[in-house]
C-alpha cells in the first residue's frame, strides 16, 4: 500500500491527506482533510490549500531534534521557506546553543511545536526519533530548499530533507526520512530507500545503487 506523510489509504478506495487548521481553546490541533483518487491528486489538493492558507502555516511551530551542524542547516531552510513563527532544538548535549531540552522529552513539547523532525546523519537514530514523533502526535514535515532542483514527476517520502541546489530527476522515488545535501544529484527513476542519506554532491544513479547494494 502506498501512502505518504500524513496521507493514508481509507476503506473506501480515498486517499486522504491531513493537514493542521488550527487549534481550539485547549491547544488541541484541528485537522483538515483532503481526498483525491490516489496518493498524488490527495496531495496536491492539499498543497493547493496550504498555499492558500501561507498565514496559518506561518504559525506552526517547528521543533528540531539534533542541534549539530545538519540541525542548523534544516533550521536555516525552515527559515527560508518561511513555513514556521518559532523554531527550537531539542538535544542530548545540554551544551548545544539554542537546545530547550533533551531529546527524550519530546513528548512535553508537542502543544507548543506541532511540527518536528529529526536532523542527524546517523540513520538509525533517525528512524527511532521519526517514530517517536509520530507516536506523540508531531507532523512530520517534508522540507525541500528554494533552490533545489525537483522534478514535477518525482516522489518524496515523509519527513525528508533536500538542501540547497540538490537535483532530484524525472521519475525518481525518494523514500521517508532521507537527507539529500547540498549539490548532491538523484538520477531520473532512481528508487531511493527509506532513510537514506546522500553527501554533498554525490550523484546517485541506478548503477550506483546496483553496486552499493552488492556490497
Amino acid at each position: 500500500m502506498r501512502t505518504g506523510n500524513n496521507i493514508r489509504l481509507r476503506k473506501d478506495g480515498r486517499y486522504e491527506a491531513r493537514y493542521m487548521k488550527e487549534r481550539d481553546e485547549q491547544g488541541r490541533i484541528i485537522y483538515g482533510y483532503c481526498y483525491g483518487r490516489s496518493l498524488e491528486e490527495a496531495s496536491a489538493k492539499r498543497e493547493e490549500v496550504l498555499r492558500a492558507d501561507k498565514p496559518v502555516m506561518r504559525e506552526l511551530s517547528l521543533l528540531i531534534l539534533g542541534a549539530g551542524s545538519h540541525g542548523e542547516e534544516v533550521m536555516e531552510l525552515a527559515q527560508d521557506l518561511r513555513i514556521s513563527r518559532k523554531i527550537c532544538f531539542l538535544d542530548d548535549d545540554p551544551g548545544k546553543k539554542g537546545a530547550i531540552g533533551p531529546c527524550r522529552n519530546l513528548s512535553q513539547y508537542r502543544n507548543e511545536f506541532p511540527v518536528a523532525i529529526p536532523a542527524v546523519g546517523d540513520t538509525l537514530l533517525r528512524r527511532r526519533w521519526t517514530q517517536e514523533l509520530i507516536d506523540a502526535g508531531f507532523l512530520i514535515p517534508t522540507l525541500i530548499h528554494p533552490t533545489a532542483v525537483v522534478s514535477h514527476s518525482a516522489q518524496i517520502g515523509g519527513g525528508t530533507v533536500v538542501c540547497a541546489r540538490a537535483t532530484i530527476g524525472t521519475g525518481a522515488v525518494i523514500g521517508k526520512g532521507c537527507i539529500i545535501s547540498s549539490g548532491a544529484t538523484i538520477d531520473r527513476n532512481v528508487v531511493l530507500p527509506d532513510w537514506s542519506y546522500v553527501d554533498c554532491g554525490e550523484i546517485v544513479n541506478p548503477q550506483t545503487l546496483r553496486k552499493a547494494s552488492s556490497l
